[in-house]
């Protein structure tokens, strides 16, 4: 097994993809990151539970996306919770959003998946 940073720093950039907006517009990519019975607690208060061959939408705007305080605990051999802070800004409407983010990746095959995720509006 591999050592907690370089699982940190694998863990890091799997939550990285899946800020990429062609990552998120392609389901083939999300079906290699997420697992099949991937939910999701949105910021939004919104429930999502994923069915293979969704994809995600960014919207006629570019975004960027910042991890920051990014920390992970080694739950199982083949479970880790991933911490961190997102912060998200609209470069059209120059809004800013931050949130607290929380996701769980199961080791299934060689291969680590997204089996769950939560974010939280947070004030700046």
């Amino acid at each position: 097994m591999k050592d907690k940073k370089q699982l940190r720093e694998e863990v890091l950039g799997l939550e990285e993809k899946l800020l990429d907006a062609n990552v998120r517009q392609s389901a083939e990519s999300l079906n290699q990151l997420l697992a099949d019975d991937f939910s999701e607690f949105c910021s939004s208060g919104k429930v999502y539970q994923y069915q293979p061959g969704d994809v995600f939408t960014t919207g006629d705007y570019k975004e960027s996306w910042k991890i920051k305080d990014f920390s992970i605990d080694i739950l199982a051999d083949n479970l880790i919770l991933a911490k961190y802070k997102l912060l998200k800004g609209n470069d059209l409407e120059g809004q800013k959003k931050h949130s607290l983010r929380s996701s769980i990746w199961k080791l299934t095959d060689d291969n680590w998946k997204m089996l769950f995720h939560q974010g939280t509006l947070i004030p700046r």
